[in-house]
């Protein structure tokens, strides 16, 4: 009885040839995909507009409360307005950084960045305008003076800046105050 061993199966040159073809595809691929989503993301940030450089990102989560310590009621809620029940409602929103994707934030403090909040009447009166200076890069805070707002509806908006560089304004956050 002669007992035969088998060989391992190779493929042939043509198999492998095409084989190795699909893995550097494949690899330049995983390569060239995460380029080209950059490059569409890049493709779809707003324009800037003469003599405004738009490198910032628009702050995020506008919010407000009765006080720095109270609950905070997000803006742009479909179910209805935030109501406050005092004249001196706290107005926040939340900073991006402005480091590049993919880089780590420094552990120095840079610049501190200057905010500017405007609160309007809902007919575009002004009410205020001040600018503050963050002493962080993630979040920014205002809680208006006494005798600034009456009972009523406005409406009020955030925006920062980083030396000559701005960000767009957030959408308008309507709001009304009812005190007791």
């Amino acid at each position: 009885m002669r007992v035969r061993i088998q060989q391992p199966h190779q493929p042939r040159k043509g198999v492998r040839r095409a084989i190795v073809a699909l893995v550097a595809t494949c690899a330049a691929g995983a390569v060239a995909t995460p380029i080209a989503l950059a490059a569409a993301s890049a493709d779809r940030a707003p324009a800037a507009t003469a003599g405004e450089d738009r490198l910032l990102p628009t702050p995020e989560a506008p919010r407000i409360s009765d006080s720095p310590y109270a609950g905070f009621q997000l803006c742009g809620d479909p179910a209805a307005d935030p109501v406050v029940t005092t004249g001196t409602p706290t107005l926040a929103a939340t900073l991006e950084s402005v480091a590049p994707p993919g880089t780590v934030e420094p552990t120095q403090p840079g610049p501190r960045r200057k905010v500017t909040f405007e609160v309007d009447t809902t007919a575009g009166q002004p009410v205020l305008h001040q600018q503050l200076t963050s002493d962080t890069s993630h979040d920014a805070a205002l809680q208006l003076p006494e005798g600034t707002l009456a009972d009523g509806a406005y409406r009020w908006r955030v925006r920062v800046k980083d030396g000559a560089t701005s960000s767009a304004w957030t959408a308008w956050c309507s709001f009304t105050i009812k005190r007791g």
